[in-house]
């Protein structure tokens, strides 16, 4: 009799809590609300994560290949073409004489690092080449550059000088220079023309800095 008494008492509270149950300080509907609303804020802030990583990413600038050089001080116009090294690991250069090659391993246009771009003085008869003018360039001369998506980016020329093509330091030009700086340099063939090397004895380099905006 008493058990039964007791599962009595049992049910009728469990029907009272589902028809009253804030009567124990509980409100279902509560907890449903609760969770909905740390379901949307969890949801809320990895949105403003994943937004924020792609705004820094949208931010990083877009670096692209040049197509074109100018300097208008001397007149030179010319095309830009990929060039590599050789199997002796000498710098390529462009087989068209009036194309300029664009080391393909060094910088983009504006990015930081070292721009190489060589060009030949001239041809095999002696005449004019794209870089044949540039003899005659001057320290604070602009010179600029066109990239794929047609960005023209202007540098000012630092310095000139000519390295003998067997000098121990030679290679040093090819340098990428300060991380934060964006740099270039221009080579053709300088001096006179060595017999014994089947090259000219020189090399011209001009060395120019990214002006910026």
């Amino acid at each position: 009799m008493l058990i039964m008494t007791f599962f009595l008492v049992l049910l009728i509270g469990t029907l009272y809590y589902l028809s009253y149950p804030n009567f124990f300080w509980m409100s279902t509907s509560h907890l449903s609300v609760q969770k909905t609303n740390n379901t949307q804020k969890n949801m809320k802030e990895a949105y403003l994560s994943t937004d924020s990583s792609v705004f820094e990413e949208a931010h990083n600038p877009i670096y692209s290949f040049p197509k074109k050089l100018m300097i208008d001080s001397l007149g030179i116009d010319v095309e830009i073409v990929s060039v590599s090294v050789d199997e002796k690991g000498q710098l390529e250069s462009p087989k068209n004489w009036n194309e300029a090659g664009w080391y393909q391993k060094s910088a983009k246009p504006s990015e930081p690092g070292n721009l190489l771009i060589n060009a030949h003085y001239d041809d095999r008869s002696g005449r004019p080449a794209a870089f044949w003018k540039l003899k005659n360039i001057n320290v604070g001369d602009k010179v600029s550059v066109l990239d794929s998506y047609d960005r023209v980016y202007d540098y000012s020329v630092t310095s000139v000088f000519y390295v003998d093509i067997n000098d121990p330091d030679r290679l040093s030009i090819f340098d990428t220079g300060p991380e934060d700086k964006s740099l270039m340099t221009l080579i053709t063939c300088g001096g006179v023309w060595s017999y014994s090397d089947g090259t000219y004895n020189k090399r011209l380099v001009v060395s120019a800095e990214l002006i910026s905006d």
